[in-house]
C-alpha cells in the first residue's frame, strides 16, 4: 500500500512579513503626521496673513478675530464627536473623509471674496481638522504593532506639536521683520512645507529602518 505523506506549508518568516508590511507602515505614517501638522499648524500660521485679510475683506478689529476663533472652535467642538464616527464608520474612511474636508474648505477659503465667505471656510475647516485629528492617533494605535514600531511612530506624532511650534514662531519672525506681504508667506509657507516634508519622510523611514 502507497502511504500518502502529509503536505506541510511553509509559513513566511516573520522578518519576511514584517519587511514586506514596513514600506506601507512607513507611508501611512508620513500621510498621518503630515496631516496631524497640517491641521496644527493651521491653527496658528493664519496669524500671520490677519494683516493682509483685515485689509483685502474690511475686517473689524473684532470681526478679525473670528477667523482664528472659527477655526478653533469648531476644531474643538466637534473632537468627540468625530472619534465617535470613526468607532462606527471606520477610522480610516473617516480620515480620508477629514482630508478631503480639510483639502476643500482651504481651497474655498483661498478664494474668498467676503467676510461670511471666509469665515464659514475656516469653520469647515475646523471640522475637517476635527475628523483628521480624532482619527489619526487611532490609526496609529491599530496600524502599527505594538512595541517599538509603535512606540516610534507615537514619537513622530508628538513630535508634530514641537514642530508647529517652532515652524509657526518662524513664520511670525519673519514676517514681521520684513514686513507682512501675501507672496513672502506662500514662499516661506513652501519652503517650511519642503523642509517638514523631508523631516516627516526620513522619520518614517527610520520607524522600521531598525
Amino acid at each position: 500500500m502507497s502511504q500518502t505523506r502529509p503536505t506541510t506549508r511553509r509559513r513566511p518568516a516573520p522578518a519576511a512579513v514584517a519587511g514586506l508590511a514596513s514600506p506601507r507602515l512607513g507611508l501611512a505614517l508620513l500621510v498621518i503626521a503630515t496631516a496631524q501638522l497640517m491641521v496644527l499648524l493651521d491653527a496658528t500660521i493664519v496669524n500671520v496673513a490677519l494683516p493682509h485679510i483685515q485689509r483685502a475683506l474690511s475686517f473689524s478689529g473684532s470681526g478679525l478675530e473670528w477667523v482664528v476663533n472659527a477655526y478653533a472652535l469648531t476644531f474643538g467642538g466637534l473632537l468627540l464627536l468625530a472619534g465617535r464616527a470613526g468607532d462606527l464608520l471606520g477610522r480610516r474612511q473617516v480620515f480620508i473623509g477629514g482630508l478631503l474636508l480639510f483639502s476643500a474648505a482651504s481651497l474655498a477659503g483661498g478664494f474668498a471674496t467676503s467676510q461670511a465667505w471666509l469665515l464659514t471656510a475656516r469653520a469647515v475647516q475646523g471640522a475637517g481638522a476635527a475628523t483628521i485629528a480624532a482619527a489619526a492617533l487611532a490609526l496609529i494605535a491599530t496600524t502599527f504593532p505594538e512595541g517599538p514600531p509603535r512606540n516610534r511612530a507615537m514619537g513622530v506624532y508628538a513630535a508634530m506639536s514641537v514642530a508647529r511650534h517652532r515652524r509657526a514662531g518662524r513664520a511670525g519672525l519673519w514676517a514681521g521683520e520684513r514686513g507682512h506681504h501675501p507672496g513672502r508667506s506662500v514662499a516661506l509657507g513652501r519652503r517650511q512645507g519642503r523642509d517638514l516634508t523631508g523631516g516627516i519622510g526620513g522619520a518614517a523611514r527610520r520607524v522600521h529602518g531598525r
